[in-house]
């Protein structure tokens, strides 16, 4: 089932046009990966899709409904996870989740049940009183991700989920998802990170200069451009290949 689609969105910024009708739908416990250097589009992408930027055109639907007609109740069927992590340094990570939750109108018991069942999902379940200071960037994306997932939600968005964490933290996170995509839940990801790609995503976009270059799977895409790695494909369809380095870290 298609939980996901996305027709023709274009973001503009006066005249500097960020993202050019880019179109992709996700099915039901499927993961599309997006690949692009910095500034290609794809935050931006990401944040037309869960209502953080105004559409400029085009449309994103969410389980066969126009995102602009849902009310926010409609809305919280997507789980979040961006590059700022927004936590509450001077709450707990137990705290962090349930202020959050709050603001779903969950009730507090089953909002606590939720809290402490995600907490043991995401493997932080002994943190649960400790301050958000106290936590490694691992365990920071890893609040961050049960923070998510506090709605039950059907689509899950994550840009940059693992940027920084060490390889242990980024296999945590990785499994989780994965156990997430067997329940049916379906993802859209966001890295630079190719080994993350790889290892979660059914299909890839690769974008470049706000307009899609090609998608599909990782092997259908390989064969198609005659490359032996995904480093490789992107390079070839990105300015990346042509010599301009200036958007990269």
């Amino acid at each position: 089932m298609e939980t996901l689609r996305v027709d023709n969105l274009a973001k503009k910024y006066g005249s500097y046009n960020a993202v050019k009708d880019i179109s992709f739908s996700v099915s039901s416990g499927e993961c599309l990966g997006i690949l692009g250097i910095n500034g290609a589009g794809k935050t931006t992408t990401l944040k037309m899709i869960y209502s953080a930027n105004k559409i400029t055109s085009g449309n994103v639907y969410i389980l066969g409904k126009n995102i602009s007609s849902l009310s926010d109740k409609g809305k919280k069927r997507l789980g979040i996870v961006a590059q700022e992590d927004m936590l509450d340094t001077t709450l707990t990570v137990f705290e962090n989740l349930i202020a959050h939750g709050i603001c779903y109108g969950i009730r507090l018991k089953e909002l606590k049940s939720r809290a402490k069942k995600l907490l043991e999902f995401v493997q932080l379940a002994e943190y649960a009183n400790k301050m958000i200071g106290e936590l490694s960037g691992g365990m920071r994306r890893r609040v961050v991700l049960a923070r998510a997932l506090l709605n039950d939600p059907e689509i899950i968005i994550l840009d940059e989920p693992t940027v920084g964490l060490d390889i242990q933290s980024r296999n945590i996170i990785w499994n989780k998802l994965k156990m997430l995509k067997k329940q049916g839940v379906s993802i859209v990801i966001t890295s630079h990170y190719m080994n993350e790609i790889e290892c979660l995503a059914d299909r890839i976009v690769i974008i470049d200069s706000g307009v899609i270059k090609d998608e599909g799977t990782i092997d259908s895409l390989l064969d198609k451009y005659r490359e032996k790695n995904i480093e490789e494909l992107f390079l070839k369809l990105t300015v990346v290949g042509k010599g301009d380095i200036k958007n990269l870290e």
